[in-house]
């Protein structure tokens, strides 16, 4: 990420236009999620493309779901155009799947954040754990943090857990769009945030607790709580510029731009807080199932070709005040890891990705793994003795026992009173609240008689 602030400002570049050009690259770069070709450019290269991404701090051994999970999209609002309203569109990511999550541990010393912005200041560069460590010095108001606990570090922090993902936005030539990450977290509610929010950008870093009700969308199918960028006090949504016009307009100070220098790079760092209730659903599903339903895809043409570039991230006009804590006592709940997803942004035009642009994007985000001390499933490889396996029950409630059973009898012959003797024997009568899933399960009943 860039190691100081613009010097000589240029104006911002304008909002795309409602035209029917720029509502065109919306709907085919919407429509991407349902190009058999660009998805199986991605899972040639053991990637999924997606429009909804599972960012978990706490998931279930083999689950779906868990004590801590995050849904997380990646919207844009068409503008008007021609007497038509508006509406919301969730653009395409490419990552890892979503059910197996494959993380990294990464020390978060690793990761620099630039401060400033809340307050107009010059930005200058801090790590994420300093950040953490105090972080009522880089709010725009730290009073409106309740309460003694004020600090997000917890010793485990030594490594924080990390995942890496390339976000398409529909960015007509000449011109730039506007979108916003958007989180819902399944255990937040209003009052009682499970998780708060450090957005970070090559313009700043912006600080939010996520209670799923704040800066929705109207939109009832796109759900969840936008984030927007701090600038000053005052909220703005972000915006995502052609990296080679950036460039021809002069930078953000003139100087050359390196392919390292962070301008295409979001950090979106969830931090996991205390509950003051537990949670009280009884519907407890993830939104995703794979990502949300896209709309019919508006195609690209036959003889179309890839326009696919770097997007430099910045941020739009002031939308009204920014939300930090709200006036809440909160306390970092340290059972579960801090999260780091990185983003790397691409601009296209026509939802065209050719096998190079694939290439490309995997070595980003191989790139952001190489720095973990150690890389793998916390879903779907058992008890890991990673740092950043959460602390607690692990096994996904209702009836994923039952059918264990069944399923474990079936492949061993196994009663399942014989199977409940050995896990007894094994792991004690408690067994049921240890940290286990099939795949563990079924190798250690191997082993035993």
């Amino acid at each position: 990420m860039p190691s100081r602030p613009r010097e000589m400002p240029r104006p911002r570049p304008k909002p795309a236009p409602a035209s029917r050009e720029y509502l065109e690259a919306i709907s085919r770069t919407a429509g991407m999620v349902g190009d058999g070709r660009v998805r199986g450019l991605a899972s040639t290269n053991g990637l999924d493309l997606l429009n909804l991404t599972w960012e978990d701090t706490g998931r279930y051994k083999n689950a779906s779901v868990g004590p801590n999970i995050s849904d997380m999209t990646l919207q844009v609002e068409t503008p008007s155009y021609r007497g038509q309203p508006g509406r919301v569109r969730c653009m395409p990511v490419i990552r890892y799947p979503n059910f197996s999550d494959r993380t990294a541990d990464v020390d978060p010393r690793d990761f620099t954040l630039l401060v400033g912005n809340q307050r107009h200041r010059p930005l200058k560069r801090v790590s994420l754990y300093e950040f953490l460590g105090d972080p009522c010095r880089f709010l725009s108001k730290p009073d409106s943090w309740l309460g003694a606990h004020r600090s997000l570090l917890a010793p485990r922090d030594e490594r924080v857990l990390v995942s890496a993902q390339a976000c398409f936005m529909p960015v007509p030539q000449g011109g730039l769009a506007t979108f916003n990450p958007v989180l819902f977290n399944y255990q937040s509610v209003s009052g009682d945030p499970a998780v708060l929010t450090i957005l970070a950008t090559r313009e700043g870093t912006s600080v939010t607790i996520i209670d799923n009700k704040r800066d929705a969308f109207a939109e009832g199918a796109a759900w969840g709580q936008r984030l927007f960028h701090n600038d000053g006090g005052e909220r703005s949504s972000l915006t995502a510029e052609r990296q080679s016009e950036f460039i021809a307009h002069g930078g953000d100070d003139g100087k050359t731009v390196r392919p390292s220098s962070g301008l295409s790079m979001v950090l979106l760092i969830q931090v996991p807080l205390k509950q003051k209730h537990a949670f009280r659903r009884s519907f407890e599903v993830s939104g995703g199932y794979g990502g949300v339903a896209s709309d019919m895809a508006a195609k690209a043409a036959p003889s179309a070709r890839s326009d696919v570039e770097a997007a430099v991230i910045g941020h739009g006009e002031a939308e009204g005040p920014f939300t930090e804590i709200d006036n809440l006592s909160i306390e970092r709940d340290d059972r579960y890891p801090v999260r780091v997803t990185v983003q790397f942004y691409k601009a296209t035009s026509n939802g065209v990705v050719s096998e190079g642009d694939m290439a490309t994007i995997h070595d980003q985000i191989e790139g952001v793994y190489a720095h973990g001390d150690v890389v793998g499933s916390l879903v779907t490889e058992g008890e890991t003795g990673r740092i950043t396996e959460y602390i607690g029950c692990k096994v996904q409630p209702h009836d994923w026992w039952q059918r264990f059973w069944e399923r474990h009898e079936q492949n061993t012959g196994d009663s399942r009173e014989e199977a409940i003797r050995k896990l007894r024997r094994l792991l004690g009568y408690d067994y049921e609240t240890r940290p286990v899933c099939e795949l563990y399960l079924r190798d250690v009943l191997r082993g035993r008689k």
